[in-house]
């Protein structure tokens, strides 16, 4: 019975595992940034950029966490029983596609200063966070960076063989199995295997980035290089030259004397880079680092400073008022579970702040 699974089990298996793995690298089309870069490009938001990048489970949650820093809602976290919230702050003007992100997190009657609970009503939260997600990448599509429709045929095609093969191993396992042939039931189990392992791998279906998006591409990643340098303090030797103009002009505007406020500047221009970190999945080390220069405009100017930490002064605090990081995790884990996509990295980016 070996040779038979060797032939009609493991090499099928093997076959649609590498074609599953070569599927998932087409998928990504990846790209290779030319110059670090140290900001979006001017225009950019972070929900198509998000997309841009394939990172679409966490496109709302950077959304989100690009609001909190623009200070035009808070993050809070309430008592045991209520999860993470967030509030719209009085008084701000929103982009067409700011509104439309809170009104998937709030409702279309969302209000300035009403908190909006992410455990209430998780359901119809996540159908709304989805229905963003798909009209940021309709509106892709409209700009001529992305086709109108997703690619399928590669996923479908080799799920459906996946299954049609794990059809014939369940068959060789019965007979290896009523025989007592070892070899053969090891040789099935390892074709299964390879089966579950193509199922998981292959990617159900993609987008396919055109021309026109490889540029913008390119400076995402050259962004995701400058957030992944953050732990080796290599930052300002990879600055780009619109970056350095960003800089001098934020140095230029802060209040005070140069001196003091290029630490200001630097931060301010680091905390804008935050949704980035959360769209690479690199905010665990751009905190760490957003930590390192509080502490260090802590010991400077400490007028400036009050204004310049609100965000994780206000999230600390949620932490602590929540009684802890798991319950804020769990708060979002929740909702994660419930929409399946969208939101997952805002539990992260408290749990840091916590630790």
């Amino acid at each position: 019975m070996l040779p038979a699974v060797i032939v009609l089990a493991i090499a099928p298996a093997f076959l649609i595992l590498v074609l599953g793995i070569v599927a998932r690298a087409l998928a990504a089309q990846r790209v290779t940034a030319r110059i670090v870069q140290y900001a979006p490009e001017r225009g950019a938001t972070v929900l198509r950029d998000a997309l841009l990048v394939n990172a679409d489970r966490r496109a709302a949650s950077a959304a989100l966490v690009d609001l909190a820093v623009k200070r035009k809602v808070r993050l809070l976290a309430g008592s045991k029983r209520e999860p993470i919230g967030v509030e719209m702050a009085p008084n701000v003007v929103l982009t067409a596609e700011e509104v439309s992100l809170l009104e998937a997190l709030f409702g279309p009657e969302h209000t300035p200063g009403r908190v909006r609970r992410f455990s209430a009503d998780r359901r119809a939260l996540g159908g709304r966070l989805r229905t963003l997600v798909q009209h940021a990448e309709h509106a892709l599509a409209r700009d001529g960076l992305v086709t109108p429709r997703r690619i399928t045929w590669p996923g479908m095609t080799l799920t459906i063989l996946a299954y049609l093969g794990m059809l014939v191993e369940a068959l060789f396992l019965v007979f290896a199995l009523v025989d007592g042939d070892w070899p053969a039931l090891i040789a099935t189990l390892i074709a299964l295997a390879a089966t579950i392992a193509t199922i998981l791998v292959t990617p159900s279906s993609w987008r396919r980035f055109l021309p026109p998006a490889r540029p913008k591409r390119e400076h995402l990643e050259g962004l995701r290089q400058y957030l992944a340098l953050a732990e080796a303090d290599r930052l300002r030797m990879l600055q780009s030259p619109s970056g350095a103009d960003l800089l001098a002009t934020d140095a230029a505007t802060a209040a005070g004397s140069p001196e003091a406020d290029a630490p200001l500047a630097r931060f301010h221009l680091h905390e804008r880079l935050l949704p980035y970190a959360v769209v690479f999945g690199l905010e665990r080390e751009w905190i760490a680092k957003l930590r390192l220069e509080h502490a260090a405009l802590d010991r400077g100017n400490l007028d400036a400073l009050a204004d310049a930490v609100d965000v994780t002064a206000e999230v600390a605090s949620a932490i602590d008022a929540a009684g802890g990081v798991l319950q804020l995790t769990a708060a979002v884990g929740e909702l994660v579970d419930a929409s399946g996509v969208v939101v997952d990295g805002i539990g992260g980016i408290f749990e840091v702040f916590s630790s």
